[in-house]
């Protein structure tokens, strides 16, 4: 019985070393095994061709991580692991999903012109029944004419003049008739309007002039307020001023400095390509101008050294050529200097100062 025990905790033990190795394996291969890029951009003068051609690949372990960006082909981004593709945009549609999606347009397409055709049946049957029935309905002239034995016109001319003269003896009937004394009341009612509203204003001046001197108090009392605003406001900046001076010149501040450009130094020392190589053959309309472009290349030799190769066509306008670019990249690198910028006390002290916290 302890020798079953013994058998099972045996093998749970090898089968946790296992998955352990593989853990440290996989973490080892993650920091130290470097992501390789490779960058290439082309130009090529033409109709039916693209300004730029672009093609970006990143692999990892042995390419069993694999990265394309291309452009402008039919595939943008396309990520693979070993054989497998995880993700590919834009994705191509097969043949056979786009016959069956023509097919329901067609048929969608064929139901539409038969409703159609239904309903412009329809509105004709209408149409017809409609003259029909207003053949068979007789005008109101016929009725009147049939009626009356006279034209329409005529009877219209008859009442018009029956209605003027109706009129005419209702406005001689209506005279207006105005007295003396009610003109007399009108006028002595208006005199005393005006004289009230004179009273008013004058009773109402001293009220106005307390309101225009309170504005005028008010906005001496405003011009102040924003005048003392801004004086501590700039107060407040100088002082500002004054403190991150203090700040910037301290031993804390200027260790920090120094640990964070000697790890940026690491991080662009790391991802520096390992080969650049560069040929351009550049024209413009006028020659001087392109000559102006060659002495400025001429000026950056000492920087791209024989790397980068640009020719000068005098004679046409035109822009081509190639870059190739091709490195490596560790994550151990970038991890290991995130450590230490985050870790450090004088980096820590440095932003509570900055953020004005009590050290």
């Amino acid at each position: 019985m302890l020798h079953i025990i013994l058998l099972i905790l045996k093998i749970i033990g090898i089968v946790l070393l296992c998955v352990l190795g593989l853990l440290i394996l996989v973490l080892v291969s993650v920091l130290f095994v470097p992501v390789r890029y490779r960058i290439e951009v082309m130009r090529e003068e033409g109709e039916d061709k693209p300004p730029v051609m672009v093609r970006a690949k990143a692999t990892w372990f042995l390419h069993l991580l694999n990265i394309l960006i291309s452009y402008p082909a039919d595939v943008i981004v396309r990520v693979r692991l070993m054989i497998f593709t995880l993700s590919k945009k834009p994705a191509k549609k097969s043949e056979e999903d786009t016959e069956p999606e023509k097919k329901q347009k067609k048929k969608k397409g064929s139901k539409k012109d038969k409703k159609v055709s239904g309903k412009e049946k329809k509105e004709a049957s209408k149409a017809k029944n409609d003259g029909r029935k207003n053949a068979d309905k007789p005008t109101e002239e016929t009725l009147l004419t049939e009626t009356n034995g006279a034209s329409p016109k005529e009877t219209s001319k008859e009442r018009a003049e029956e209605l003027s003269q109706k009129t005419k003896s209702v406005d001689k009937e209506k005279v207006p008739t105005v007295t003396i004394k009610a003109l007399q009341k009108e006028k002595e009612e208006e005199d005393t309007e005006e004289s009230s509203s004179w009273m008013d204003k004058i009773r109402a001046l001293p009220v106005i002039l307390h309101k225009i001197i309170q504005k005028i108090k008010n906005l001496f009392e405003n011009i102040q307020y924003t005048i003392q605003n801004i004086c501590d406001k700039i107060k407040s900046i100088l002082d500002n001023i004054q403190y991150y001076k203090e700040v910037v010149e301290s031993d804390i501040f200027q260790n920090a400095y120094e640990l964070c450009k000697g790890e940026l130094a690491i991080i662009l020392r790391s991802l520096k390509p390992q080969k650049f190589e560069a040929e351009w053959i550049v024209g413009m309309d006028d020659p001087a101008s392109t000559g102006q472009i060659l002495a400025i290349c001429g000026m950056l030799y000492p920087v791209f050294g024989g790397h980068v190769a640009v020719t000068g066509d005098f004679e046409r306008k035109r822009i081509e050529g190639y870059v190739f670019i091709k490195g490596k990249i560790r994550i151990f690198t970038l991890l290991r200097v995130v450590v230490r910028i985050y870790f450090n006390k004088d980096v820590k002290r440095t932003i509570s100062l900055l953020k004005k916290e009590a050290v």
